[in-house]
Order: C-alpha cells, then sequence, then structure tokens
C-alpha cells in the first residue's frame, strides 16, 4: 500500500457514496478535511447524521454535471461499496473525478469488481481497467485482505504528457473551460 500521509500530503479528500461518512470521521482526527457526498436517492438520513456529527457533506448528483468543486480540488478520492458506473456514458463520471483529482493523487476504490468473479463484475472491472489506462492513471495496487475485501489504488499521472502521446483521443480531454466555475454545467 502507498505511504498516504494523512494530514501531511493528503489534506483534502473527496469520499464518494459516503454512507454515514464513517471514512470522513476517521479521517477528521487526522488533519484532513474530507467532503463526503451521496447520491441522491435514499441517503437522506445519512447525510443528515454525518452533519450532525460535524462532517462536511451532501447529496450529489455524479454522470449528469459537474461536481460544484473547482479543478485539482482534492488530494485523494474516495469510494468504498459505491455502486457508481465509473465507465458509464464513455467514462463521464470517472473523467469527473480525474477533474476534480489534483495531479499526482490518489483514487481509492473498492467495490465488488475489484475481488468478485462473476461476469458482470469481470466486464465492469475490464471497463475499469480500459478506462483508466486511457486517462493514464497507474495502478498502484490492487489486493485484497483477509476479509476477502479487495481495494485498488490508482494514481493520477503529475502532468499531461501521457495524454498528448495516446494513439487515439478517447475520452476525449476536456475543453478549456474556465475551471473554477464548474456549478450547474451539465455534461452535453
Amino acid at each position: 500500500m502507498p505511504q498516504i500521509k494523512w494530514g501531511t500530503h493528503a489534506r483534502t479528500v473527496l469520499d464518494v457514496g459516503c454512507g454515514v461518512a464513517s471514512f470522513g470521521g476517521y479521517l477528521l482526527d487526522r488533519n484532513v478535511i474530507t467532503m463526503s457526498i451521496a447520491p441522491k436517492d435514499e441517503h437522506e438520513a445519512q447525510i443528515q447524521f454525518a452533519l450532525e456529527r460535524g462532517i462536511p457533506a451532501f447529496l450529489a448528483v455524479i454522470g449528469t454535471q459537474k461536481l460544484p468543486f473547482p479543478d485539482n480540488s482534492f488530494d485523494v478520492i474516495h469510494c468504498a461499496r459505491c455502486r457508481v458506473h465509473w465507465y458509464a456514458d464513455g467514462g463521464k463520471p470517472l473523467l469527473e473525478l480525474n477533474r476534480v483529482l489534483r495531479p499526482g493523487g490518489y483514487y481509492i476504490w473498492s467495490a465488488t469488481p475489484v475481488y468478485r468473479r462473476g461476469k458482470r463484475d469481470e466486464d465492469d472491472w475490464n471497463a475499469m481497467v480500459t478506462l483508466t489506462k486511457s486517462i493514464c492513471w497507474r495502478t498502484v495496487v490492487k489486493s485484497k485482505d483477509v476479509n476477502r475485501i479487495g481495494v485498488v489504488i490508482y494514481q493520477k499521472p503529475t502532468s499531461n504528457s501521457c495524454y498528448t502521446e495516446r494513439k487515439n483521443n478517447e475520452p476525449p480531454l476536456c475543453s478549456g473551460s474556465n475551471g473554477h466555475s464548474p456549478w450547474y454545467i451539465f455534461f452535453g
């Protein structure tokens, strides 16, 4: 596992599909600011619980509009047991995470496609591998711990040189729009 120095090199975290924001609570004691988001479906009570504990949290839609954060806002993005199809719609949900993840930042993903071997999980895993390679993310570690829960940690490149050297321009890079004004911009 990479030695992520919480509170030193990793000070801002986006926790996607946060549940009751237990990861944000864990990091709060380590001098890390965590923004926890949950999907707008049945998670209102969980977000309310997180807010009552003093953890920043809100409901969001992933995949139809940009997240309300400037480019390169987070050192780490965490997604445990979240059911987001990152590769859907040409990979727009994962590309949005790529936009808000700082260069050299980490994406920590623990979901059934990482450690299960059913047909659907394997298809999902293969789609994720293809997409992460196409946006030049490096797999730092993929493991399965003693509880048989798997995790993969990706790292975003520190420069855009990999993007310009790609044979295919898929997925395309975002246009040169103002990265500090993402609010209420819908994906086309």
